[in-house]
């Protein structure tokens, strides 16, 4: 959440700047990535003047805020972010701009929680479903079908390819008999693009089965019959 919330507040940095070449952009992304330990210590102590907890950070922990570790990654994640969308390099300003954001972030998110937020607000609740959601299938989306499993699935699913019966009594069957079925290499986006939403639903489908199966779920007796 680091990267959405930098988002929404980093167009004070970037207002009149210009989109850069992609091989800027990458030269600007490594340079953040790789400035990630040179600048930690040196940002958490000028944070708002603030004095920090003396303490060893986890290994991979860049700030530690009420017990709760922002990464390493994620503050790289939002530095490169805020990286390619600058014509300039960054300066130790900009790394400390980010830091600051994602320190907030948490600060916010904690105590959204501590006064009940999630419990009450319809609004955040939606949020986190959706994104947990879209976390299901994640890694059923960025999975590439083989070709072999691309035309059985154009087997098995034909109907949803072919073409219109011009017989408007004839109705669609499984092997698509009532209508013309096209080529696999004239459709086969079209059957990717199916492939993958079936996985997604399929892996969505398994997700809330496991976290029902997991959960102690009590019913009203009208319901559990």
């Amino acid at each position: 959440m680091g990267v959405a919330y930098l988002r929404g507040l980093r167009v004070e940095l970037n207002m009149k700047e210009s989109p850069i070449s992609r091989t800027s952009r990458r030269a600007l992304v490594l340079l953040a990535t790789g400035a990630v330990l040179g600048i930690a210590l040196g940002a958490l102590s000028a944070f708002s003047g603030k004095r920090f907890a003396k303490s060893i950070l986890p290994a991979d922990a860049i700030a530690v805020v009420n017990g709760k570790a922002i990464t390493m990654g994620e503050y790289a994640s939002a530095v490169a972010l805020l990286a390619g969308d600058k014509r300039t390099a960054l300066t130790d300003e900009d790394r400390l701009y980010v830091l600051n954001r994602l320190l907030e972030e948490e600060l916010l998110i904690q105590r959204g929680i501590a006064i009940g937020l999630v419990d009450s607000d319809r609004t955040v609740r939606k949020s986190i479903a959706q994104a947990m959601l879209a976390s299901a299938v994640t890694d059923s989306a960025s999975t590439q079908p083989s070709q072999d499993e691309l035309r059985a699935f154009y087997q098995k699913n034909s109907s949803l390819f072919a073409s219109p019966s011009p017989n408007p009594n004839i109705q669609a069957t499984a092997g698509g008999d009532a209508g013309k079925l096209p080529p696999f290499e004239e459709v086969h986006e079209q059957v990717e693009a199916r492939y993958l939403q079936h996985a997604r639903d399929e892996a969505l489908r398994a997700y809330l089965q496991w976290l029902r199966d997991e959960a102690k779920i009590a019913l009203a007796a009208e319901f559990s019959r």
